[in-house]
Parts: structure tokens; C-alpha cells; sequence
């Protein structure tokens, strides 16, 4: 795991979510890049909570556009962006308007005053006007409105740009829209032209406002959607390490299997002895060797008697032997009601379970308690007077 950089203030920074919404790329599998690969690092701010560098966006979404189009992860992470051409280029130019999050139109006139173009999201809108479309052909009434006498001004006056209303650039053209026009440099033997481009309006600002926290509740979604599929992989693998093995060897299966599965730091099992769970060697040997008094701390003694899995505050983790910034969740080991110890699940961060993980995670942590009695029973026919 790489050390993580700790910074008091976070104005360039964003949260893991907002981060995973701009680039595209799910928290877990970030935090599997920054193991494996050593990037992206994030920083930490006071409390703990990961926050990512806004200047690592544009590289972490070129990344994950190199491997779509086939590129092996570790050579797309190495590759260092170059600098940007100067100029950027005729293509490039063009496309800051296509690509615009604002309507572009470009408008020829003075009379009659004529679509000429459109950007992506104008022509992405229901029966917009299309280039060679008379704008007063459409919209007879826009002659009359304070907007084409402003329009017919920047072909004919001194003026270079003003604010101007103009039909809606739907099939309905309704009146009300705004933005600002201004004239573009003349090219000889060619039309003059006057572009508009929308006005961020306050309706348009909410309307983008509902759609972000649309995105990042459909983010959020998705990341819960790939832990459940996770725990439901990781209750899988573990299942077929108990029903094709036996002997003490399979417990050390089933937590690197977890590990690996579950995109874990580590994992362990601490059966239950004399009102404390012992803890021998961790998969990746983080985790004790440590023998734990259950009382000591409520939070474990909840979890253990409710037979529910939660996440344990510092001091549980810390009395585990975990790492101090990682997160320690605990999974009760239950067989016929019987409380056998807990499974231990060590994170980079905090996650909500949701209902379908929690269930699945309770599946896994059975299984492991039923193969815990598997053992113990052939070992005492193994040695009777055991």
C-alpha cells in the first residue's frame, strides 16, 4: 500500500466519490491502481478521508481511455502526457464549440437571418433547426422581438457582441431563450456571421445541479453494485475451497481468496477462546499475532452477540494490530447459533454495506465457521481423549 500524503487544506483536492464521477473510474478500482501500480495517490486531509489531486484528473481519464482501446494497464499508467501543441490545432479548435456544454449556433445575415451551424447539443435536442434553416421561416413572430433588431445590428453597426433573446433552439422555438451574440471575423467572399451562445441561466444551473447529483447517485450505485458482486465472487471462491479441500490449510485458502476477491489489505481468523478471540497469522501477516479480550471493547462485543457484521472504531483495529488509517470490518463466526470467533477484514477505507453485501458476507463468514466445526470434529476422531 503506498503511504498516503497528508495535507491541511484540501482547495485542490476533491473527495474519492467526486473523483471516481469525473474520471470514470470506480473508488476500489483506484485504490487497486495506487497498490499495484503506485498511482494515483491520493492525499489525506484531516479526520482521514481520501482526496484526490483535481490536476490528476485529465491522467487517470487517459488512462482509462487507453485501456478500453486495449492498452495493458501497466503500460498505460507509465506513460507520462507530453506537453500540449501550440497551437492546438484547426480540429481541436472546432471542437471547443462542438463539444461546448453551452448552445452554440452560428447565424448568417443581415436578412434573411439563416442557420449556418450548430454545436453537439443543440443538434441533440428534439427537431432543432439544422444548418440552411431560416430562423423567421420558423419563428415569425422573433421579427417583432427586441432580439432580432439586436442581431441585425451586429451585421450592420460598430457593435461586436450583446446580449440577446432568440427562440428556443427546440422544434416548439419558443421565445425567452438568451444568449450572447457576437460577430465573427469576415472572410472574404463568405457570408458574415453571428454566433449565440447560451447564457447559464439559473433554470439551466439547476438543471445541471439535479443531473450532477443524478451522475453521482448513479456512481454511487454502481460502486455498491461492484462491492455486491465482489462479496457474492468472494462467498463463491470461498464455498469451493471447502467443498474440494480439507485439513487446516483450506483457513489460509479462504483468506487469501478473500483478500484477493474482496480487493482487501488483509484478512484473518480469530476463533473464539475463554472470552477472547485469538488471532494467529494474518494472509499478508499485517494483523496480530494477538489474543483479544471481547469485553474490553463494546462495539466487538455488539457485533459478536448481535452476529452482525460492522466496521470497528480505531482501537479495535489498533488492538488487532492493524495499521493506523485502515479500516478494520468484522465479520462473527456462527454455526448453529454459536458464536465461533469473528473474521477479520482489513480496508483502505470505510464502505456502507448494503443489505445483498451484508447478506453475502454473513454466507462467507458461515462457511468458514462450518468447515472451523469440520475441523474440530476430525480432530477429535482423530484423537478421542482429546
Amino acid at each position: 500500500m503506498c503511504d498516503a500524503r497528508r495535507v491541511d487544506n484540501p482547495g485542490q483536492t476533491v473527495s474519492a466519490t467526486e473523483f471516481a464521477a469525473l474520471t470514470g473510474v470506480s473508488r476500489e478500482r483506484l485504490r487497486t491502481w495506487e497498490r499495484r501500480h503506485g498511482y494515483p495517490v491520493p492525499v489525506r486531509v484531516q479526520g482521514g478521508a481520501r482526496r484526490y489531486p483535481v490536476a490528476d484528473v485529465a491522467r487517470v481519464v487517459g488512462i482509462r481511455r487507453a485501456v478500453e482501446a486495449g492498452v495493458p494497464l501497466t503500460v498505460a499508467v507509465r506513460a507520462q502526457p507530453g506537453p500540449p501543441e501550440e497551437p492546438i490545432g484547426l480540429q481541436a479548435a472546432a471542437a471547443l464549440a462542438e463539444h461546448a456544454p453551452l448552445a452554440v449556433v452560428a447565424l448568417s445575415g443581415p436578412d434573411p437571418l439563416v442557420v449556418r451551424s450548430v454545436n453537439a447539443i443543440v443538434a441533440a435536442r428534439p427537431d432543432a433547426p439544422r444548418p440552411g434553416d431560416d430562423l423567421l421561416q420558423l419563428a415569425p413572430w422573433y421579427a417583432e422581438d427586441p432580439g432580432y433588431a439586436t442581431l441585425k445590428r451586429l451585421f450592420t453597426d460598430e457593435i461586436m457582441a450583446a446580449p440577446c433573446t432568440h427562440p428556443d433552439w427546440t422544434g416548439s422555438l419558443r421565445p425567452g431563450a438568451q444568449s450572447l451574440a457576437y460577430r465573427l471575423p469576415h472572410e472574404l467572399g463568405r457570408p458574415p456571421l453571428v454566433a449565440l451562445i447560451g447564457i447559464d441561466t439559473a433554470r439551466e444551473r439547476r438543471t445541471r445541479h439535479l443531473l450532477q447529483q443524478a451522475e453521482a447517485e448513479l456512481t454511487r450505485l454502481r460502486e455498491e453494485l461492484e462491492r455486491d458482486r465482489a462479496f457474492a465472487a468472494a462467498a463463491g471462491a470461498v464455498a469451493d475451497i471447502f467443498r474440494t479441500q480439507a485439513g487446516a490449510q483450506t483457513l489460509a485458502d479462504a483468506t487469501t481468496a478473500l483478500v484477493r476477491r474482496l480487493g482487501a489489505v488483509d484478512a484473518g481468523l480469530a476463533p473464539t477462546m475463554g472470552g477472547a478471540l485469538v488471532l494467529g497469522r494474518s494472509a499478508r501477516g499485517l494483523l496480530g499475532p494477538d489474543l483479544v479480550t471481547i469485553a474490553r471493547f463494546d462495539d466487538l462485543a455488539d457485533a459478536l452477540r448481535e452476529g452482525s457484521p460492522a466496521w470497528m472504531p480505531p482501537a479495535v483495529g489498533a488492538a488487532f494490530g492493524a495499521p493506523a488509517g485502515l479500516e478494520l470490518l468484522v465479520a462473527p463466526l456462527l454455526a448453529a447459533s454459536d458464536s465461533l470467533g469473528a473474521l477479520l477484514l482489513l480496508f483502505d477505507e470505510q464502505s456502507a454495506l448494503t443489505e445483498a453485501g451484508e447478506r453475502l458476507l454473513r454466507v462467507t463468514s458461515g462457511t468458514i465457521a462450518l468447515a472451523l466445526v469440520r475441523e474440530r470434529v476430525a480432530g477429535e476422531l482423530q484423537d478421542p481423549g482429546r
